[in-house]
């Protein structure tokens, strides 16, 4: 699994605290921009869909199958101070049920989604930090 963290003011919730699925967990705002930017860059993902722990968008090729995950790492109430919050982005390909049947091993991390990521977040003046799990 790919995985970088970055700190931004750039995508703090317009929502009110009870109105994210949980308090301090952001990440539809983040979510929705890389989808839309992704896609002017010719790669179509999902909408945003709602996790306990943030938001991710799908991205489709073929039979491959990709998470890319959104998330703020911010306590309760700290996205509406208007500062930066840390918040981090993951691809995880999973395997599909057809690959699954097959026992294949979960597909690789396409090289071009992760460079599409990292290339929009530099439009924005963010520098990220690639974490390890």
């Amino acid at each position: 699994m790919w995985r970088v963290e970055f700190s931004s003011a750039e995508f703090l919730p317009y929502l009110p605290e009870d109105a994210q699925g949980n308090p301090g967990v952001y990440g539809f705002e983040l979510a929705h921009w890389l989808s839309r930017t992704l896609a002017e860059r010719g790669i179509t993902t999902s909408y945003p869909l709602g996790e306990d722990w943030g938001w991710f968008i799908e991205y489709l090729d073929g039979e491959l199958e990709v998470m890319i995950g959104c998330s703020s790492m911010a306590d309760e109430g700290e996205g509406y101070s208007g500062k930066p919050i840390a918040w981090s982005i993951f691809v995880k390909p999973h395997r599909s049920v057809k690959s699954f049947f097959g026992r294949r091993e979960e597909g690789a991390t396409p090289a071009n989604l992760t460079a599409a990521i990292e290339a929009a977040l530099a439009t924005k003046g963010i520098e990220v930090r690639h974490a390890e799990d």
